[in-house]
This record gives structure tokens, sequence and C-alpha cells, in this order.
């Protein structure tokens, strides 16, 4: 799968799990909009955005984009989720740390996903991360990260693609290929002990949203 000659994709192999890892600390980091909000260090993020790469990667959907030189510019980490799988309840700690401000905001929003769902979908394709370094984007790169291998997820026996969509980008982005919003949660929702909104996003984000499109 190429495009405009310059980037290449591919599907992620655990040989590529240090160079996503580090391509998460290095991009996605700084352009998520909820890590802008809360200020997240490369420290803060370290363990989740490894824990989440290496599981992400191990599901055999992901994928990974490089340029000419073979430098990571562009990565989807993905899996699948079933509605039969026990989920494992988060234990928050009682002080919230940038990442687990975060966590937290995002369990809300994808609690109880699965009554959310038409009843005859007992597999979804889930997208956890779509990031495309900076001057990169412009080039339809997460258009193809979206798309990449769709058809293999299907044969896999998902009927339909869910994520959470946190950068208004990203929303954007899931509205164009067909999503729709199965619930959203506005910033100014979400306060502090003090009253005051814990996300203030750089780039204006004022939602999170849980979206969800059905395979034809």
């Amino acid at each position: 799968f190429q495009m405009r000659l310059t980037v290449s994709f591919a599907l992620a192999k655990p040989s590529d799990a240090p160079e996503i890892h580090d391509f998460l600390l290095s991009d996605f980091l700084f352009s998520q909009s909820l890590n802008g909000a809360v200020g997240l260090t490369r420290e803060d993020a370290n363990d989740r955005y490894l824990s989440l790469t290496e599981k992400a990667v191990d599901s055999g959907t992901s994928v990974v984009v490089r340029n000419t030189a073979g430098v990571v510019v562009g990565v989807r980490l993905s899996g699948f989720a079933d509605r039969d799988e026990a989920s494992t309840p988060v234990d928050f700690p009682s002080t919230l740390s940038g990442m687990w401000k975060i966590r937290k905001f995002l369990t809300t929003l994808s609690d109880g996903m699965w009554n959310l769902v038409p009843s005859d979908i007992d597999r979804l394709f889930e997208v956890k991360i779509l990031s495309v370094a900076d001057k990169y984007r412009g080039m339809g790169i997460a258009k193809g990260l979206l798309t990449y291998g769709l058809d293999s997820v299907r044969e896999r026996g998902a009927k339909g693609a869910f994520s959470e969509a946190i950068a208004i980008a990203s929303q954007r982005l899931f509205l164009e290929f067909g999503y729709s919003v199965i619930r959203e949660i506005a910033h100014s929702e979400w306060l502090d002990e003090y009253g005051k909104p814990v996300f203030v996003c750089p780039d204006g984000t004022k939602t999170v949203q849980l979206v969800f499109m059905r395979f034809d």
C-alpha cells in the first residue's frame, strides 16, 4: 500500500513495538488534545503507552506507516472488543496524575458501550490510537490508517467498529467515514473539586465522543 510514493503502510509486528512506543512519546503525546490540557509528560505516559502498544501489536490489526528512510511517521493501534468479554474494573488512585485524569474521563465515556450497540453485534473492531507525524499531515495518511486491513478485520468476525474520538480532527475524520456518535461528554461537564473544567484543550476541542460504525 503506497501513498504518493513517500510512505508505506504495513501491519505492525512485535518487532515494531519499540519504534511505535517511541513515536507515541515523541508525537502523539504532544498532539493529542487531552494530553495538552493536562500537560502530560513523557514520564507519566511511558508505561501506559508501552502497555497499549504491546497489546495492540499482538492483536495483528495495528498498522505502522514509514517514510522512505524507514522512520515511523504514522500509527494505528487497534484490536477487538467482544460483547461477552469480562471487563476488568480500573482501580483509580486517590490522587490522579494527568494520565489517570484522562483514563477516568475515557473510562466514563466507554462505560456500558455494549448497551449502545445493536444487540446482534458481538464483536467490534476498536481503533485505540490514530496518529500521524505533524509534517506528514494533509497527505491522506490518517484516512489510509483508518481503512487499512478492514477486510481482514471483517474476516475475523468484527461486525462494526468503534473508537474514542478525542480531538476535533479525529471527530471530523470518523464522521466523514460514516461513524456516528453514540455518546458524547462535553469538557464543560467534567469538573474538578473546585468546580472548574479539568480539560481545557489547546486545540479548542470541546467534547469527547464515542463513535460507532456498522460494517455493511
